[in-house]
């Protein structure tokens, strides 16, 4: 039995795997969901380790994930600098969300790999 659990491309060998179509309907997607978030936000701050801080703690991760999300499907190359910075914001707040879980040096490591990554490196 193959240990390969991809799916099987219907439309060829060499066929793009995400269109131009696809890619715009993900984004239209990401963006309706991403209007639902704000309108979701509460406006007023809140105790913290409220449950009213919580869910702007979560409703903030959403966000953030969605923006990463976004970069991810944007273009047709990826930034790997803007990437970085975005999973570095997304473990940044998740480390409130998942205390004691190393996610705040995570996030860190993060921002330490841009000062040795290629600049300007562009992902295809």
């Amino acid at each position: 039995m193959s240990e390969n659990h991809e799916p099987k491309s219907p439309r060829g060998a060499g066929a793009p795997r995400l269109t131009p179509e696809h890619r715009e309907s993900i984004l239209c997607a990401l963006k309706e969901v991403h209007e639902r978030v704000h309108v979701a936000y509460p406006e007023q701050a809140s105790p913290k380790l409220s449950q009213g801080w919580v869910d702007r703690r979560r409703l903030l991760l959403v966000d953030l994930a969605l923006h990463l999300c976004e970069e991810v499907v944007k273009g047709e190359t990826l930034g790997a600098r803007e990437l970085a910075e975005k999973v570095h914001s997304v473990l940044f707040v998740a480390k409130d969300l998942a205390p004691g879980h190393a996610l705040e040096k995570a996030a860190e490591q993060v921002l330490e790999a841009l000062g040795e990554g290629e600049p300007g490196l562009v992902v295809d």
